[in-house]
């Protein structure tokens, strides 16, 4: 995580190079866990996919021209149904709808928190990733305090038919936890404390249940760890699934925040 931090610390080309190495592999991973399954993603294609609707996050962070990568889209979603025709695998519909959900449940939340963090797109190559900085605190706030409250006093189930260790108490701690890091990150951001505090609910409630989805999906292909990129963490999207889900909500907050003020 020190390599995130300096990344988004360093510079634009550092934090979007990052996140696009992690969103890719990420979902390299993603379709590497159907590996055993009956269903086959069109690895090549969902890869393409997501590095072109990457680039046009980045586009759009840029305040540049982002129609064209998008419009590359549909050659590529049209050549991935005909691929699909000429590949005579099993299960043909549920392969590409695995392939295009990949792309949408990966590498789509990291573009939404790119372009969280511009408020002014003319000033793209100065600014620094302050909203990235509270968000992974926030989740990580989240992460320690449900473990720590979880561990101490944790009785009641979370979601025990998904993820039998995680408890309400758990939840209600991490969510103090975070809540809290959002309320003093309003005297760093010189700005109305409630904002923090709703982002950092959103990042409680989403990151949560964006583990137990990822949770979910490991459970339902028979596999403990997404990866092993990571040693003593497993892969990609266990380290970042509370990302995930959370993200895209933490930018839709913040566009509706801007609209109203």
């Amino acid at each position: 995580m020190l390599v995130l931090l300096l990344a988004m610390w360093h510079s634009f080309a550092s934090f979007a190079g990052l996140f696009a190495v992690v969103s890719i592999i990420g979902l390299n991973e993603f379709y590497t866990l159907f590996g055993n399954s009956n269903i086959k993603p069109n690895k090549g294609f969902g890869l393409l996919l997501g590095t072109i609707i990457y680039l046009a996050f980045v586009a759009y962070a840029m305040n540049d021209n982002f129609t064209l990568l998008l419009l590359l889209c549909i050659p590529i979603l049209t050549f991935l149904l005909i691929n699909e025709l000429f590949r005579a695998k099993e299960n043909p519909f549920q392969n590409l709808g695995i392939t295009i959900v990949g792309v949408l449940y990966v590498v789509v939340p990291f573009g939404f928190l790119l372009i969280a963090n511009f408020s002014d797109h003319s000033d793209w190559m100065t600014q620094k990733f302050d909203i990235g900085f509270a968000f992974f605190f926030m989740l990580w706030a989240n992460d320690t305090g449900a473990y720590v409250f979880g561990t101490w006093l944790g009785k009641h189930k979370l979601f025990e038919r998904i993820s039998p260790k995680k408890s309400w108490e758990g939840f209600i701690g991490g969510a103090i936890v975070s809540m809290t890091v959002g309320y003093f990150c309003h005297y760093w951001f010189n700005d109305c404390w409630c904002i923090w505090v709703a982002m950092s609910a959103i990042v409680v409630i989403f990151g949560t249940l964006g583990d137990l989805v990822e949770s979910m999906l490991k459970r339902s292909l028979g596999i403990k760890d997404s990866g092993n990129i990571l040693p003593g963490h497993g892969g990609i999207l266990d380290r970042f699934d509370g990302l995930l889900l959370a993200a895209p909500m933490v930018y839709f907050l913040l566009e509706i925040w801007d609209y109203m003020n």
